[in-house]
């Protein structure tokens, strides 16, 4: 009695630790007797860009599809193992460069190129040889109403267009506000969205000449004339203005740190090969030589 008591509470112990394991390491697919679990994406995932690592996040379907694809490589190599393909020796010979190739890469990342330090000094001195590189152009925070007349648009049609841009702009003088006229007047349905909200415009950054002229012509707070583009009329707001800047040291400090760091860390690791290569004896036939050796093999 006594022992199925304890075989009960052993059985319950078991299973909540595995409740508990499937909450804190879920799993997230299967194939076959294999199971992948939360952390196991995690490390496969792990030399991801942060920008890959985001989409990812964000975006199930690609998580889901990348779990397929982890999942489905899985069971080809569990099928090509009982087929015995992994004991052919032109295959075994290639793995054997794969895996070279793998470690030579994490012992370069992890104990040859780690803990790089990069001194402050450094930074500021980079900053001062690559000062005019921090060139900030001038930008403006830019607000438009649209009315569509093309080019080719008939004459008419274009007098139309620039009629009703005149009549707005004569209640934007009258104290109509920007933004919830945009909502109403505006041809162009994105921004109109966004009462007129283009976000911020650099010189050279726009397809129309006309319009990025008109644009930086403008002060912050300041609304234009009616502006005639390629692709019909405009009136522009710019909210703000910022001019031509290098940006300050501080601004650009971790930038910096992750160029210097990887130049640091490249010259470290050059410096390591160099010595292993001198160390091992490590000797390059010149192509001649093999060549003038083909060459004299009997034909």
């Amino acid at each position: 009695m006594y022992r199925n008591i304890l075989l009960g509470i052993a059985m319950a112990v078991l299973l909540a630790g595995q409740a508990l394991a499937d909450d804190v390491n879920p799993v997230v697919g299967k194939v076959g007797d294999f199971v992948l679990r939360e952390a196991d994406l995690e490390r496969f995932l792990a030399d991801q860009s942060p920008e890959t690592l985001k989409k990812l996040e964000t975006d199930p379907a690609q998580r889901a599809e990348v779990v397929r694809q982890l999942l489905l490589t899985k069971a080809v190599a569990g099928r090509s193992r009982k087929d015995g393909f992994d004991k052919k020796p032109e295959v075994k010979e290639q793995l054997s460069f794969v895996i070279d190739s793998y470690l030579a890469d994490q012992y370069l990342r992890t104990v040859v190129s780690a803990n790089v330090a990069v001194p402050e000094e450094d930074l500021k001195k980079y900053y001062a040889e690559h000062e005019s590189d921090f060139l900030l152009p001038p930008s403006a925070r830019v607000r438009h109403i649209y009315f569509e007349a093309s080019g080719d648009a008939a004459a008419g049609a274009r007098e139309k267009a620039r009629a009703k841009a005149e009549r707005v702009l004569k209640q934007l003088k009258e104290g109509a506000d920007f933004a919830a006229t945009a909502r109403v007047s505006s041809e162009d349905a994105d921004s109109a969205a966004k009462g007129g909200e283009l976000g911020y415009l650099s010189p050279g950054k726009t397809n129309s000449e006309e319009f990025e002229k008109a644009v930086f012509a403008l002060k912050a707070g300041e609304t234009s004339r009616v502006v005639e583009s390629p692709f019909g009329y405009h009136i522009i707001k710019v909210e703000e203005r910022t001019e031509q800047r290098t940006a300050g040291f501080d601004e650009v400090k971790e930038y910096i740190r992750a160029i210097v760091k990887g130049e640091n860390e490249r010259k470290k690791v050059t410096e390591f090969l160099d010595r292993l290569g001198k160390e091992t004896g490590l000797e390059v036939v010149p192509q001649a030589s093999a060549v003038a050796v083909k060459d004299t093999q009997p034909k």
